[in-house]
């Protein structure tokens, strides 16, 4: 390899190597006789300062060897729930937006995953007809007193996906912004045994203004219109799916 660098670091910048002496050996470069040969180590010692610059360059992991790529997410067992309702955030932080952005994007990453993820509208009015609830009372109302275990039973699922929003915050000063979103999430299955759990919390700071633009996140992502539209509205938009991605990594896949 050194050889290489060589001839082609003589060829082009010392004009020292026969491959490329050609009518210069004769002629020169414009009527000038080449330049006298280099010899020693001297000659060699600007080549070896521009591969030294060049193997400085490289990246290499501080344990040596390849980059090794982050490890998917394990495959779903044949017992693993197969149809997942998700219930309506508990909502910690006290932002009514924070909660339906959170429960769409789980939605989406499970549906990514290969699962059958019940639609909202059916989960909430189940819940809502078998607890005879009226319109005007959140569904976690009706969930907070209900056994967890007739759950699937009600629903007609494999297995429930819980989610805790406990921090949704945007504080800024001057030019510098700051974005909070904490979350935990865990997946029961009909016996109410917990199969899966899951936490992360996208704390961020930034200089500057505006966020990245979400639309091709956004296409057929077959999330609702109006959780769209506030997700597209959001500063925490980016830090949420941020959140749903890195937590949901280690989610086993059906696909």
């Amino acid at each position: 390899m050194f050889r290489v660098f060589r001839r082609f670091f003589q060829c082009f910048f010392l004009r020292r190597s026969p491959l490329c002496s050609g009518l210069e050996e004769s002629t020169g470069r414009g009527g000038v006789p080449p330049p006298p040969e280099i010899s020693g180590r001297r000659g060699d010692l600007p080549l070896q300062i521009i591969l030294f610059l060049l193997v400085g360059c490289v990246s290499i992991p501080p344990g040596g060897g390849p980059v090794q790529p982050q490890p998917s997410a394990p495959l779903a067992g044949p017992d693993f729930p197969q149809q997942i309702a998700v219930l309506p955030v508990n909502n910690k932080a006290g932002d009514a937006d924070g909660a339906l952005i959170l429960r769409a994007l789980v939605k989406r990453k499970l549906e990514e995953g290969g699962y059958r993820v019940q639609t909202f509208d059916e989960t909430d009015q189940i819940i809502r007809d078998r607890t005879s609830i009226g319109p005007e009372v959140p569904v976690q109302v009706a969930l907070a007193h209900q056994d967890p275990k007739i759950l699937t039973t009600w629903l007609g699922v494999d297995g429930i996906l819980h989610a805790e929003l406990l921090a949704f915050n945007r504080a800024q000063l001057t030019v510098y912004t700051r974005r909070e979103v904490k979350a935990t999430f865990w997946l029961t299955d009909r016996d109410n045994k917990k199969l899966w759990e899951g936490n992360q919390d996208s704390d961020s700071g930034s200089f500057g203004g505006g966020s990245v633009p979400l639309a091709g996140y956004l296409t057929g992502s077959g999330i609702a219109p109006d959780v769209v539209d506030k997700l597209s509205r959001s500063p925490l938009a980016n830090a949420t799916i941020n959140l749903v991605d890195e937590t949901f990594a280690t989610f086993p896949r059906r696909r």
